[in-house]
């Protein structure tokens, strides 16, 4: 009853909200400006404008009121954000699901720091394939960083933040990124039903959409998903199959971007190119490990580098040294045997993991 309870609460504030012509982030609060700085903002449009920061763009940015009070927008760019619901939740999972988690953090706060994270997070559990050249090499990114940016600044700005248990969630799988937020599309429309040119630019937060548009974060036309796709699509190893896709329900929005580098096998850990280049390669060389350490994900190379270690290690100490579930280590094994990066030797069921040498 609970539950349902701020289920009709959460509703009856939108349909109060949409009868008096009002939304969220324009609604006045009792924080006062006095009580709070905006140093985040203010660096952030300095640095993505050129244009050095004034305290009257508060107001006229709809953040603070004339009689010196924030509104919601105001709150969720100030520096200490005291909105619970303004948070994020990360995961890198390991494989195609929701199995065993490789990374995970949550952030709560000021929205232009969940973004920064969001995008460090990408960064830092997505990997980069390169190609090689006859003078170098060439990087192919997994993802359109572009693109991946315009997803989380979607999210942040149309989520409905009358949800007051509900945050965005940013997944990280072997062969996608998906992002979720609470609340469909302010429409009512379902997104898959409609043609993405045809998808209306009605904002379910409008002052805190057009700060994003002032601070160079998006178009004021709504033109988001298109160029979700573009950016997708321009990438060189691009193919119509990983297009990016989107979904709603009445409770939530869905953007899910596909890998580039995902190869469908080896459960997407190991780059195709360097799959055949480094077969048969492992001989202690430090140039060879660089590139065996480029290859695999820090997951994988975790194991391979336990491995490496310790000759003839058994999969339960892997477990214990790393921290992975046996699952987990059974799968990063099977990719390391299949790419011919270690063996297995002895017994069937005891016998340890050894990397390969060259004969």
């Amino acid at each position: 009853m609970c539950g349902k309870g701020y289920l009709v609460a959460e509703e009856m504030v939108r349909l109060v909200l949409k009868g008096s012509n009002k939304t969220y982030d324009s609604l006045h609060t009792d924080n006062k400006t006095e009580n709070n700085s905006f140093a985040i903002l203010a660096n952030t449009f300095k640095e993505r404008t050129g244009q050095d920061w004034d305290k009257k763009y508060l107001l006229s940015f709809g953040l603070v009121t004339n009689d010196g009070h924030l509104t919601n927008a105001g709150t969720l760019f100030a520096d200490d954000c005291s909105l619970s619901q303004s948070r994020l939740y990360c995961t890198r999972w390991s494989g195609l699901e929701k199995d065993d988690a490789i990374n995970d953090a949550e952030y709560k706060g000021n929205v232009l720091l969940l973004l920064r994270e969001a995008m460090n997070f990408v960064k830092s559990n997505t990997k980069k394939g390169w190609e090689k050249l006859p003078d170098g090499r060439k990087n192919k990114p997994e993802y359109a960083e572009r693109a991946v940016l315009e997803a989380m600044v979607n999210h942040f700005i149309h989520r409905d933040y009358t949800v007051m248990g509900g945050e965005v969630h940013l997944d990280i799988y072997d062969d996608r990124i998906a992002v979720t937020s609470p609340g469909g599309m302010y429409s009512g429309q379902q997104v898959q039903d409609v043609p993405l040119e045809d998808i209306s630019s009605l904002r379910r937060n409008p002052v805190l959409a057009d700060v994003m548009a002032q601070l160079d974060y998006m178009e004021k036309r709504g033109s988001g998903l298109k160029r979700i796709c573009n950016e997708t699509k321009a990438l060189e190893a691009y193919k119509e199959d990983r297009r990016p896709v989107f979904k709603s329900s009445p409770s939530q929005f869905m953007t899910v971007i596909y890998s580039m580098e995902y190869d469908g096998g080896l459960n997407g850990q190991l780059n195709g190119q360097l799959n055949g280049q480094l077969n048969g390669q492992l001989n202690g060389d430090d140039r060879v490990n660089d590139r065996v350490n480029d290859s695999l994900s820090d997951s994988v190379n975790s194991t391979y580098q336990a491995i490496k270690a310790n000759p003839g290690i058994q999969r339960k100490r892997i477990s214990e040294m790393t921290g992975k579930s046996i699952p987990t280590i059974d799968r990063h094994i099977a990719l390391l045997a299949k790419s011919n990066f270690i063996e297995h030797r002895d017994s069937d069921k005891t016998g340890g993991y050894y990397p390969v040498t060259k004969k």
